[in-house]
């Protein structure tokens, strides 16, 4: 994949990630994984350029990005998506933080993992994940699996105010 190259940061106030202008669409991306956040930021930007992404690398850093939205009435992300296993505040850890703030509660939340297991599986739909998907191993399924994501949550899917 010779012409991957890293995205662009995210826009930031301080060490603090903004969310884009109101009424532009974006996804809040959280992912320990640099190179599979780069692969995903990547194919989002081929697949749906009018969209952007707000990467974030921990659950952490996506809880207290989701806090901040909230607490200055900020636009939120018109789809989560999350890594299962990640150090700290894993994606089920941020799920439930998500599922228990009412202003959060109604918006899709997705796993991008790249555990199979049957264990993460049920253990994510017990926490009232939207969808649960498994990373490719190839960039070009990965494009598809972005493509058919962004179209399905961004472009069709409504959530209610």
């Amino acid at each position: 994949m010779s012409d991957l190259t890293p995205p662009p940061a995210a826009k930031t106030r301080g060490s603090s990630p903004l969310p884009p202008p109101p009424g532009e669409s974006y996804i809040l991306y959280a992912e320990d994984n640099l190179t599979d956040a780069t692969f995903f930021i990547r194919a989002l930007s081929r697949c749906a350029p009018a969209t952007s992404c707000t990467h974030l690398e921990n659950g952490s850093l996506a809880q207290r990005f989701l806090e901040q939205c909230v607490a200055g009435g900020q636009q939120l992300p018109q789809l989560i998506v999350l890594d299962i296993k990640m150090p700290g505040l894993s994606g089920l850890d941020l799920l439930e933080y998500i599922r228990a703030t009412p202003r959060l509660s109604r918006l899709p939340v997705v796993i991008l993992s790249a555990s199979a297991e049957r264990r993460d599986l049920n253990r994510a739909y017990d926490h009232d994940i939207n969808a649960y998907l498994t990373k490719p191993n190839r960039y070009r399924d990965l494009h598809e699996l972005v493509k058919v994501m962004v179209t399905f949550w961004i472009d069709h899917n409504r959530v209610p105010a």
